[in-house]
């Protein structure tokens, strides 16, 4: 109905895969170089993880593309199945026949004998299994004895393994570490930024015929809040937009008509926050579902119930909660999860592989690792990943989210306990990891190069922190800012350059009133796992 409207000879967001709208971003073009890379090593597994809708097919694609002429090829879209039904279906994509009735030992001979046939003419085996999260660990490590066929050089075949980010936690299992040993490359594909969203948006509509521009700068902002930066989520959006420019006849589409195309399209409203996730959902349900959309709803959401325990200065009352929380601090040995927890504190949802210092910026945080005590941690007042280590020697990662009259709140795993400040002291281990927010541009480093923007969120922040007079319409680093940050800088004890680097931006921001997560102010945290049974529940206040 649009495409005369807009002048267009296709539709161009449509979700069935056409090789004409191929957009391959900078993170699609990264993926598919790690996979190449991986498969040239002569490797055995090679993994591409990622959020439903993020381009994992639109990589697979293209790596088949470039696969060797001398490389045979099967693909598996349908791995839930039994061990015996995975090596059948193997056989099949080789178009092998194999003895009946079928058997685990004579379909295993099959391939190994065709593996060795493949090898000896001169030619790679290849197998690339889709939608690898719904493996069966047995599966996987049959999958895995297949590649133990190996010459002096190089394996006899080599397998891709394409799914969601819970095939990295399958991955973990104990029984599966041999497997996971053996993966030379490994990529998880994150949404779409904001450019690439633009520049997706520009090529697909240039593809199918538009000449000028039809989303307006503040509708791909929305369009990238609202859609994750997932490319499914951005045609499904898309498409309805221009079905409604259309119907009320507006040649160009802002941030309103493109908000009110997300809710049809998804159900999600716009809430006007400026902030994007690292992985969103298909529709984001999920995630507010869970109270995980943004910092702004703070104090709205419900405190989810604590779990006190005075370890070790007293013995609890309970000798079942005392049981329950060993079980817990056993689990808590993963510095990742821990990392999520923090993200899940600031309002993202990070993928496990990605919940690491170096996704902080994708988001507008800094990530800092330090070495002190608990004292230096408070004075920050920032949540933050402890490293802790208990008297018989575990080491045990947390979140610590609140401190305040001798107790401290602290997720462990995916619950939250209350312990004393006594016994955090006691297992401190020196190191934490925080994260606090960057200006909104992101960057680090505020300068007499810098933007407007930069200058005007500097003046405002230096200005409130030494109780000065804002200018309201500064609009370059002048002499009267440099020696505002100069006097901010010496009453901190930073050296006085009179530029704002990470840490006096840090610093400013400490002393900011800004709505962020503080240590000394309640955080909802991720709803706890709870058994009325064994576990004491006191509800929100501590």
């Amino acid at each position: 109905m649009y495409k005369a409207f807009f002048n267009l000879t296709d539709n161009p967001f449509s979700i069935s895969p056409n090789p004409k709208y191929l957009y391959m971003s900078e993170r699609h073009a990264e993926a598919l170089t790690h996979l190449l890379y991986g498969l040239r090593d002569g490797g055995g597994f090679v993994l591409l993880t990622g959020e439903v809708g993020t381009g994992k097919t639109t990589v697979s694609r293209c790596l088949r593309q470039q696969l060797p002429e001398d490389t045979d090829l099967a693909f598996i879209l349908n791995p839930a199945l039994s061990t015996e039904d995975m090596l059948a279906s193997i056989c099949d994509a080789f178009h092998l026949t194999y003895p009946q009735p079928v058997s685990l030992k004579a379909l295993f001979d099959t391939l190994h004998h065709f593996l060795l046939q493949n090898h000896q003419a001169g030619r790679r085996t290849l197998l690339v299994i889709d939608e690898a999260q719904h493996l069966m660990p047995e599966v996987l490590e049959q999958l895995r004895l297949l590649t133990n066929m190996e010459t002096d050089d190089a394996k006899l075949l080599q397998i891709v393994l394409i799914g969601q980010p819970e095939l990295q936690q399958l991955l973990r299992q104990p029984l599966l570490r041999q497997l996971a040993q053996r993966i030379t490359a490994r990529y998880h594909l994150l949404p779409l930024d904001l450019n690439d969203v633009d520049s997706y948006v520009r090529f697909r509509m240039q593809v199918a015929g538009s000449l000028q521009p039809v989303f307006t700068p503040s509708a791909i902002r929305a369009l990238h809040r609202l859609s994750g930066g997932i490319p499914r989520v951005i045609n499904l959006i898309c498409e309805r937009a221009l079905l409604g420019a259309y119907a009320a006849g507006c040649e160009r589409i802002n941030d309103k008509l493109l908000a009110q195309a997300a809710y049809e399209a998804t159900g999600v409203r716009d809430e006007g926050s400026t902030r994007s996730v690292l992985s969103f959902s298909l529709v984001g349900v999920l995630m507010l579902a869970a109270g995980w959309f943004g910092w702004q709803q703070w104090g709205v959401l419900p405190q989810p119930p604590v779990k006190k325990v005075s370890v070790p200065v007293t013995l609890p009352p309970d000798a079942n909660l005392l049981k329950h929380f060993d079980r817990v601090i056993a689990e808590a040995d993963y510095e990742d999860q821990a990392m999520q927890q923090l993200y899940r504190v600031w309002g993202f949802e990070a993928a496990i592989d990605e919940a690491s210092c170096d996704a902080a910026q994708r988001v507008n945080l800094s990530c800092v690792q330090e070495f002190g005590t608990l004292d230096d941690l408070l004075k920050l007042n920032y949540p933050a990943v402890v490293h802790l280590t208990e008297e018989d020697g575990r080491e045990i990662y947390a979140v610590v989210l609140h401190v305040a009259d001798g107790q401290a709140d602290l997720l462990l795993g995916s619950e939250r306990w209350q312990v004393s400040v006594e016994w955090l002291n006691k297992v401190w281990g020196q190191g934490y990891t925080f994260l606090w927010q960057l200006p909104e541009s992101g960057h680090t480093v505020i300068s007499k190069r810098s933007g407007v923007a930069d200058v005007r969120w500097l003046e405002a922040a230096v200005s409130q922190a030494l109780r000065l007079p804002v200018r309201n319409k500064v609009s370059r680093f002048d002499a009267q800012l440099t020696d505002k940050v100069r006097q901010f800088q010496k009453q901190e004890g930073l050296v006085e350059d009179g530029v704002a680097g990470e840490q006096t931006l840090l610093r400013l921001v400490i002393r900011s009133q800004k709505a962020v997560p503080r240590l000394n102010g309640r955080i909802p945290a991720q709803q706890t796992v709870s058994n009325s049974d064994e576990i004491e529940n006191t509800g929100g206040d501590s």
